[in-house]
């Protein structure tokens, strides 16, 4: 089958960003300036990333395909609706904002085309350099394709049917009873200043409570039980007229001190979380892998966990936020969501999975060859692997 609606979701690049806050400042009568090497670069990155969606969509034209055109902060799931493909034009980035406007299994499926890749010379090299501006881009490890490279290959064997997408499980996330945008990478729950503690309990042990108003008055009651003196409470328990007493039962709850909670996906196990120490994953894993960033044990002996660990398909994680404020972040930063003291989190990979197109590269470099890098003899720039 093939594609002949098509969503365009384009990349705003950060010389838009800066020349934006640039025209805000002078309306208010402001000079706001950036430093001109960077600027430079941005410019020819922009410059870059330009042409090369000019270049797409023509192409997508002169084929007859019915193309409708949204930059990705404007985009909504009713463009997704109305589509049968949605392509992003950027990077990463792009591909995973599309990726939370595609809410179910009946959705469109995903495209992503790196519209201003990170050659290996750049990887190798931008680490380092004369200059202190940091000037790496993306390397578009969800991008199924680069327009500098196979684009037309790619885009026509799509468009065509010839090709089928790949389905990666993602993580659904539910804060207080509201479900958030499905996270194809990884969740990030922490308080909103890095240097604070974050403080939360997961459930252990049965099955998870859920989060309804039956349950959270029974909590109450629970925590006005465990505040009365033990003759109190003894009194009550005795009592065979409030069978309230007992109804929520042992609290069973592993309480963490840390830098924040770390849920990813298979896809996202080579991200934030191979940094972390985690565990890279095959890419087809309906696995949630978790990691307690910076667990503060020091006052256990011997620690009661390693805060680290795995859920099976179809297990949810349930814990309890008991920082004062915090903030849920979806694959990275362009996704956040507020949680507060006492709400409940749910994070399991129960989410509706995502069908993206991908590459040759992504499906090697996430299929269990671990743990050292190499370039194969007679291959080309793209078909570098991990094993």
């Amino acid at each position: 089958m093939g594609y002949r609606r098509v969503l365009v979701l384009i990349k705003q690049t950060a010389f838009e960003a800066y020349t934006a806050q640039q025209r805000i400042a002078a309306a208010a009568g402001h000079t706001l300036s950036y430093e001109a090497v960077r600027m430079n670069r941005l410019r020819e990155r922009h410059d870059t990333h330009m042409m090369q969606v000019d270049r797409i969509t023509e192409w997508l034209t002169a084929r007859g395909v019915d193309m409708t055109s949204v930059m990705r902060d404007d985009a909504t799931q009713d463009h997704v609706r109305e589509a049968d493909l949605v392509l992003a034009l950027g990077g990463d980035g792009t591909t995973l904002i599309a990726s939370h406007l595609i809410r179910d299994r009946a959705g469109p499926p995903l495209l992503g085309v790196n519209t201003d890749r990170a050659s290996i010379n750049d990887l190798a090299t931008l680490y380092r350099s004369s200059e202190p501006v940091d000037m790496r881009r993306s390397t578009g490890h969800l991008c199924a394709t680069t327009a500098s490279g196979d684009m037309t290959k790619v885009l026509t064997e799509v468009l065509n049917g010839d090709v089928a997408p790949t389905e990666l499980a993602r993580i659904r996330c539910v804060v207080a009873g509201e479900e958030l945008a499905p996270a194809l990478n990884d969740v990030l729950i922490a308080h909103p200043s890095p240097g604070a503690v974050s403080r939360y309990s997961v459930h252990v042990g049965g099955a998870a409570p859920k989060y309804t108003d039956e349950y959270a008055a029974a909590e109450g009651r629970l925590n006005a039980q465990l505040a009365m003196p033990k003759s109190d409470l003894e009194k009550l328990q005795n009592d065979p007229t409030r069978t309230d007493v007992k109804k929520l039962g042992p609290p069973l709850w592993f309480h963490v001190r840390s830098s924040g909670l770390r849920a990813c996906t298979a896809s996202g196990s080579t991200a934030a979380m191979r940094s972390a120490g985690g565990e890279p994953m095959h890419y087809l894993s309906r696995r949630m892998q978790f990691m307690d960033r910076e667990p503060i044990y020091h006052d256990h002996a011997p620690p009661p966990s390693d805060g680290h660990g795995f859920y099976e398909e179809g297990k949810e994680m349930c814990l309890r936020w008991n920082s004062r404020v915090g903030t849920v972040y979806l694959d990275g930063a362009h996704v956040m969501h507020a949680v507060k003291m006492g709400d409940r989190v749910t994070l399991s990979t129960n989410a509706p999975p995502l069908r993206l197109f991908t590459s040759a590269w992504f499906r090697r470099n996430r299929a269990d060859r671990w743990p050292t890098l190499r370039k194969p003899d007679s291959a080309g720039e793209d078909d570098w692997i991990i094993e």
